[in-house]
């Protein structure tokens, strides 16, 4: 190679890793960010301490993404069957106007709260880059684990039991 372009390789690498823009702050075993979101139908809900002492399921999702809707679905079933033993399920719509959310929700007989992500700030604070995506915490706030791309109820269901 020549010696005038030999420091190309370190700099190319030193460019893409300052492109990541996933969030540092989630870590497994740590305490997720803090935020304060509008719950759908209607309040505030401060996050994760409003929840202290529950495991959490958070589904990122939107009207769009057709995995979502299996995902809340089958999520339904989770919140009947373990909410009494500790799960609070939340759905968490990404920057989708209020009328575009209630037709979502329309078509969907869940019992558990939807927040709305207006601003997008949560989404950037939890590094969603894609959807379906799901995060479960457990009883003190912390990340127990991440799936993308789509999780059925029994790999829910096996993990939860986990936690139980």
């Amino acid at each position: 190679m020549n010696r005038r372009w030999s420091w190309l390789p370190l700099l190319t690498v030193l460019l893409l890793a300052g492109c990541d823009s996933s969030d540092q702050s989630l870590v497994l075993g740590k305490s997720v960010p803090a935020v304060e979101l509008e719950r759908f139908e209607g309040g505030r809900l401060q996050f994760p301490s409003a929840l202290r002492g529950r495991m959490v399921l958070i589904h990122f999702c939107a009207d769009w993404c057709a995995l979502c809707r299996d995902e809340l679905l089958g999520s339904e079933l989770l919140y009947r069957r373990y909410r009494d033993q500790g799960l609070e399920v939340l759905a968490i719509n990404l920057q989708q106007p209020r009328e575009t959310v209630r037709s979502y929700l329309a078509g969907l007989d869940i019992s558990y709260p939807v927040l709305l992500d207006s601003s997008g700030e949560m989404a950037r604070r939890y590094g969603v880059s894609a959807l379906p995506l799901v995060y479960l915490l457990d009883r003190q706030g912390r990340l127990y684990t991440r799936i993308l791309g789509g999780a059925s109820p029994d790999q829910l269901e096996q993990i939860i039991k986990r936690l139980l």
